[in-house]
């Protein structure tokens, strides 16, 4: 008995918290304090006490406990009978309800749904709602059937690639696209899921939008773009968009290929986009959006962290793994693109510490989560400007000797390293043929060279 009224102190002592709630009389905000922990995580509900130093303790009639029991039962639906104790502390008498997670949920009171944040009761949203509903069912939003959809509006061929890529890996499945889609339940009764809608869009989905800009300061931007097509495309796409805008050294190593040395870990970068596109809150009316300084890239995502989750969470490694897309998640993971479930942050970490790049800065604000990824060479994050001094060596050119041509073709390069043919073309005006002897003959000269693969790659400023 000791051994349990020191750890009803220590409980007490603790204050309320996220499973322990104290109230000072068993009425209206009891129950719904009950309601809250079925729709979480379960707690206890004391009564009988204002804090931890105010203790009041409570008058017990020969009925009550039965009474307030079937007060709790018919308030709530589903009806909640949770476990009670009385217990002596400090010569008062206290009532605690022990309230087990619901199975089923979400429970309400008498119309009315509360969950519980942290330390306190809340009303829960309709996306709150319908969520709980979903985890009844073992599901996700991305599961629903979108009735306003139809075959028409996703790509059977699209459905064929990914089929071939999972079966590159070793699986064996069939493949025939709509036995795919009917096997994985994304497509049911002849109808497709938001999830089948979203992955293999045809042309466009109005949800997906992510917007990307490569910005001079917070007001002026120099580059822009906008991906809203299907999600395993839009992977790579926002991929390409923030590699064409970061810098690129080439390290002379002596060995048949010089090394290059990115200003930002690629492989961790593109983690971070693959998280943006599998956990996105896709029914928020905000959009996702990438900025690009010279010293810093911003990514914003639309959904807050799940669970109660906090960023301390995030950065220790310390939490489960919670899906808020379960059937896109699924099927990156059978890609091959997510190889464990809740691993992610804690490799991108890693990847920022081993390539000697700060710490990334995780925020949650507004709507959203914001993942902050410095430079290379930044000393502090306190304070990134968000123009840095230019990285091209201090050393000028020398272009005596430069026709008019090749002039303007090099400043059009100088302008926005890491450029394309028809990037060139635009700045210049010139027709592609005349642009690519301009581009060969600056090579020639070692004023700019080519870097990276023939897709993907760039002209940059020796």
């Amino acid at each position: 008995m000791q051994k349990t009224l020191d750890n009803l102190a220590a409980l007490l002592a603790a204050g309320e918290s996220a499973t322990v709630e104290f109230k000072t009389s068993f009425n209206q905000e009891a129950i719904e304090a009950i309601c809250a922990f079925a729709n979480k995580r379960g707690g206890i509900v004391f009564v009988g006490l204002k804090n931890s130093e105010k203790i009041l303790g409570v008058q017990l009639a020969q009925e009550s406990l039965q009474t307030w029991l079937n007060e709790i039962k018919s308030k709530t639906e589903p009806a909640l009978i949770p476990e009670v104790k009385v217990l002596e502390y400090k010569g008062k008498t206290l009532v605690a309800f022990i309230v087990r997670e619901n199975a089923i949920k979400p429970v309400s009171v008498q119309g009315r749904y509360f969950v519980r944040h942290e330390n306190s009761n809340h009303v829960m949203s309709l996306t709150e709602i319908s969520d709980s509903v979903l985890q009844t069912q073992n599901s996700s939003w991305d599961y629903v059937l979108d009735e306003s959809g139809s075959l028409e509006d996703i790509s059977l061929e699209k459905v064929s690639e990914s089929i071939a890529r999972i079966n590159a890996r070793g699986r064996k499945i069939p493949t025939d696209p709509m036995d795919f889609l009917r096997k994985n339940r994304l497509m049911r009764d002849g109808k497709l899921t938001f999830a089948a809608q979203m992955l293999f869009a045809k042309d466009w989905h109005v949800n997906t939008a992510v917007q990307m800009g490569r910005f001079i300061d917070a007001i002026h931007i120099k580059d822009r773009d906008e991906a809203h097509g299907d999600l395993v495309t839009q992977v790579d796409q926002l991929f390409g968009f923030v590699k064409k805008h970061i810098n690129c050294a080439v390290v002379i190593s002596g060995k048949p290929e010089n090394d290059l040395v990115w200003d930002y870990p690629l492989e961790a970068i593109r983690e971070i986009i693959l998280n943006m596109v599998v956990h996105r809150d896709y029914r928020s009316a905000s959009e996702s959006c990438i900025k690009i300084f010279d010293a810093r890239i911003e990514f914003f995502n639309p959904g807050s962290l799940l669970d109660d989750m906090t960023v301390e969470d995030l950065l220790n490694n310390s939490y489960l793994s919670t899906l808020r897309n379960k059937a896109i998640a699924n099927h990156f993971h059978e890609l091959g693109e997510i190889e464990k479930y809740g691993s992610g942050v804690t490799r991108v970490l890693q990847m920022f510490r081993e390539a000697g790049n700060p710490e990334l800065k995780i925020e949650v604000t507004g709507t959203g989560v914001k993942v902050t990824a410095f430079a290379l060479g930044v000393k502090t994050t306190d304070e990134v400007p968000d123009k840095m001094p230019n990285k091209i060596p201090n050393k000028v050119p020398d272009k005596t000797g430069l026709s008019n041509a090749e002039n303007k073709v090099f400043e059009a390069v100088k302008e926005n390293n890491g450029c394309g043919v028809k990037n060139v073309m635009s700045k210049t005006g010139f027709s592609d043929r005349h642009v690519r002897n301009n581009l060969a003959s600056l090579i020639e000269k070692k004023l700019i060279e080519r870097r990276g693969s023939k897709k993907t790659g760039g002209y940059f400023v020796v």
